[in-house]
């Protein structure tokens, strides 16, 4: 049964109140942030099934002065410090231009509601997960693959934010993530592949995709052949795509990101992608891992496009990155933990599928091609170097329809290249965890590509 939430005991306003008189006799402004956690995770494997539940709670305080801001986190018990070790570290913090305390929030209450601590899941649907996943890769694998190892987690956080320049928030979000490992067998040799989803609730979990996805990673490698780099019409399915957009993310954060787009397309005289390509960042997008209503400093967050068919026109921001450059925050500070601070990053970053087509319909222009159905190692995709290599497995495809298993294959070269030669994107967006958020994108279509 689900647990009952505990009413809010008060402690946030109270060091809260402590941080604002403090910091206003020495000239500086603060905020203060708080994060509560309840998870719950079953993990089942060969030994049997075990039930993990946690608590966390944390409260983490940055101060401002000057464009310098000092960092410190403390748990409730030593809480009492937090903003006297901040102080200490702020003679001594980097100075960052329009770093400073977050105004309010147009058409936010003064007094957010507070549900206290977060309830603890219930444990039958993440059971009911475990189960359904393995009914999917016996179905799918046919007795040549068996899920050996599976764990799922699913939690709730609620967020609460306060500033001295008058921003006071509070949010609850959820999450849930799924780790299975499968093996293949064929005659004496075997594979074994791990997978890894996330979501914003439970029931969002692509269990049979998933499933799929799995036996296809550990059954390609003991069925197909290796396939050369000749050339041909390459469709990179949705999954294996999101692994290459995740890593274009750190291009549209940060000045240094900045310096590197504009090298790419000569200050905006050429354009980043084809036509087909729009990039998204955006929080509540259905089927991305991360749904949330406010990023790490309370900011609203909603739906933000960076590229434009082919074509860069956004920035994403947090608070100092907006004020040095006169435009509202995009809502993109990122807290990985309560113990750490904010980062600038991406919420959902995908391709967007918009007048995407079926992957049928892609899959029948393909002449003489490849279908990237899966990935054997991690991706390397170097933005810098203008470079990515990705090893898939999948299938050879004649005449719009596959022909043959491939065990392994490379597909390489220019990533600027690539991303101006894709024809033609899918209407089947997937997701992965990827780039500090969410990573997504549709099948993707690039004809004649030749691998270098």
């Amino acid at each position: 049964m689900r647990s009952e939430r505990v009413r809010d005991d008060g402690l946030f306003e109270a060091l809260f109140s402590r941080a604002a008189r403090q910091t206003v006799r020495e000239g500086e402004s603060a905020e203060l942030y708080e994060r509560r956690g309840a998870l719950l995770e079953i993990s089942e494997d060969e030994e049997g099934a075990r039930l993990l539940v946690s608590h966390e709670r944390g409260f983490a305080v940055r101060l401002f002065r000057s464009g310098r801001s000092a960092f410190g986190a403390a748990t409730p018990e030593a809480a009492d410090s937090l903003v006297e070790s901040a102080r200490e570290a702020l003679p001594r913090a980097r100075a960052r231009r329009g770093a400073r305390a977050a105004p309010p929030v147009s058409g936010d209450p003064q007094t957010p509601s507070v549900a206290g601590a977060p309830a603890l899941p219930e444990e039958a649907p993440a059971r009911e997960i475990l189960a359904s996943l393995r009914r999917y890769v016996t179905a799918v694998g046919e007795g040549a693959a068996v899920l050996t190892a599976a764990s799922v987690s699913q939690g709730e956080r609620i967020e609460r934010l306060a500033t001295t320049a008058g921003r006071n928030a509070a949010w609850t979000s959820r999450a849930a993530s799924l780790v299975a490992t499968v093996v293949g067998r064929s005659g004496a040799d075997r594979f074994s592949a791990r997978v890894v989803a996330a979501a914003a609730r439970p029931e969002e979990l692509p269990l049979a995709r998933l499933a799929r996805y799995a036996v296809d990673r550990a059954l390609l490698p003991l069925l197909g052949r290796p396939l050369d780099g000749t050339r041909r019409d390459l469709l990179l399915d949705a999954h294996v795509a999101a692994h290459v957009v995740g890593r274009l993310a750190p291009l549209f954060l940060g000045d240094e990101g900045a310096a590197l787009l504009e090298a790419r397309t000569r200050d905006s005289r050429d354009p980043f992608a084809s036509p087909a390509v729009t990039l998204v960042d955006d929080a509540s997008v259905s089927g991305g891992p991360v749904r949330t209503l406010r990023d790490g400093e309370g900011t609203p967050q909603g739906r933000h496009v960076v590229v434009e068919r082919g074509i860069p026109v956004l920035r994403l921001s947090d608070s100092a990155e907006a004020a040095r450059h006169g435009t509202a925050s995009t809502g993109n500070a990122v807290r990985r933990a309560w113990s750490e601070p904010p980062l600038l990053g991406v919420t959902n970053f995908f391709i967007d599928p918009g007048g995407g087509v079926a992957p049928l319909q892609l899959l029948s222009g393909a002449t003489r091609g490849l279908y990237a159905a899966v990935l054997l190692e991690r991706p390397s995709v170097d933005v810098a170097a203008d470079r990515f290599r990705l090893t898939v497995a999948g299938y050879t495809l004649e005449k719009g329809r596959a022909s043959g298993r491939v065990s392994e294959a490379v597909v390489s070269g220019r990533i600027s290249e690539f991303l101006r030669r894709i024809e033609a994107v899918g209407d089947d967006l997937r997701f992965v965890s990827g780039a500090g958020g969410g990573v997504g994108s549709p099948t993707l279509f690039v004809p004649r590509w030749k691998s270098e």
